[in-house]
C-alpha cells in the first residue's frame, strides 16, 4: 500500500512539473511575439502597371501586418494582409478584388484584380 502511495505522489509531482514547464513555454512564446519586429517594417511606395496602372503604397507594421493601398484615377482601394517571411499572405484581397503577390525581399511581384493582371514594384522610404 505504501509503495502505491509513493508512486501516486511521484506521478503527481511529474505531472505538475510538466504543467509548470508548459506554462513557462507559453510565457516565453508570448514574450518572443511581443518583442518581434519585422525586418521589413516601414513604408514602401511605388507603382503597379499592366492592364491598369497607378500608385502603390505598402505600410508594414512591427508585427508584419501589411496595409496595401492602391491608387488610380478612379480613386483608392486598400486592404490589410500580412507578411509570411518577406512574402505577402495571398489569401486576402481588397474590397474591389485587388491582390498583390510577391515579396519585399525583391520589392516586386505581380498583381491581379478579376481578369486584369500586371506587375508592381516599390522602394522603401
Amino acid at each position: 500500500m505504501r509503495n502505491r502511495i509513493i508512486k501516486i505522489c511521484l506521478l503527481c509531482i511529474v505531472v505538475s512539473l510538466q504543467s509548470c514547464q508548459h506554462i513557462l513555454d507559453q510565457a516565453e512564446e508570448k514574450r518572443t511575439q511581443e518583442n518581434f519586429t519585422s525586418e521589413f517594417m516601414g513604408k514602401y511606395t511605388g507603382t503597379y502597371s499592366g492592364d491598369i496602372s497607378g500608385s502603390l503604397t505598402v505600410n508594414i507594421a512591427k508585427d508584419a501586418s501589411a496595409g496595401v493601398i492602391r491608387s488610380t484615377n478612379g480613386g483608392t482601394d486598400s486592404y490589410w494582409t500580412s507578411l509570411i517571411g518577406s512574402s505577402f499572405n495571398t489569401t486576402v484581397k481588397s474590397p474591389q478584388g485587388f491582390i498583390i503577390y510577391g515579396n519585399l525581399q525583391n520589392k516586386s511581384g505581380t498583381w491581379e484584380m478579376g481578369n486584369a493582371k500586371g506587375t508592381w514594384s516599390v522602394v522603401k522610404n
